[in-house]
């Protein structure tokens, strides 16, 4: 014989429901969130992993290794502070305003196939703006149309511009060669980029420089503050 609950029964059901959510809509909900950002995401989670080593969680792979960190330290101590010769092999006198070097350990989604596009550190890029562009030029709602100077020589067009408002990218099927062309993959490319002012043309433009480090995911925060005078 079928049993049909009271009044009271229901009411405290649907109480229950709206205290505890089924878990598998909060997963769906937590899912969509760090599909959003997944370059921000995949270097906070980094940091986070040093943080919480014991807990069981899915987290990004993190290198906090005496030898990467001495390794680093190399790096940034023999980093070329202006672009190298080659790069400009093609165009010998394009260089004018350049300004100081930036860095940027290659994520997951800055070579993914479908991205086709490189993020740029906020704070760094609004210094190379300042070296290169002064304090009254401005990017624009759409960006730049860019020259992007290679390892090699190479010069690849691409699109300089502010992703979600405050996120500086190039971006462009430019890139998506980029990485193919150098066979750019993530952790262990690490590139050093510069912002100059074409000579002639006035034109803003990239200088990119690549260096394979074997390091086993992204660097830990020790290893950010050890070897870098500006981690970020």
């Amino acid at each position: 014989m079928a049993v049909t609950p009271d009044e009271d029964e229901v009411s405290l059901a649907l109480l229950l429901l709206q205290q505890y959510p089924v878990s598998f809509e909060q997963e769906e909900e937590e899912e969509e969130e760090e599909s959003v950002s997944e370059d921000e995401l995949e270097v906070k989670i980094s940091n986070q992993t040093y943080a919480n080593k014991g807990k069981k969680r899915k987290v990004a792979e993190v290198d906090n290794s005496k030898e990467t960190l001495l390794r680093m330290i190399d790096w940034e101590a023999n980093r070329p502070k202006n672009p190298p010769r080659r790069i400009f092999v093609r165009d010998p006198d394009a260089m004018g305003a350049c300004s100081e070097a930036m860095w940027k350990q290659l994520t997951g989604s800055d070579v993914k196939e479908n991205q086709c596009r490189l993020m740029l550190g906020k704070e760094q890029v609004k210094k190379m703006m300042v070296d290169v562009l002064g304090k009254t030029e401005k990017l624009g709602i759409h960006g730049q149309k860019v020259s992007v100077y290679g390892p090699k020589g190479e010069i690849h067009e691409m699109v300089f511009k502010m992703w979600k408002k405050d996120t500086p990218v190039l971006i462009s099927v430019g890139w998506k060669n980029f990485v193919k062309k150098y066979k750019l993959e993530k952790h262990v490319d690490f590139l050093t980029i510069w912002m100059f002012r074409h000579k002639e043309t006035r034109k803003i433009c990239f200088a990119i420089d690549s260096t394979r480090i074997p390091v086993k995911g992204m660097l830990s925060p020790k290893i950010l503050n050890a070897a870098f005078k500006n981690p970020s």
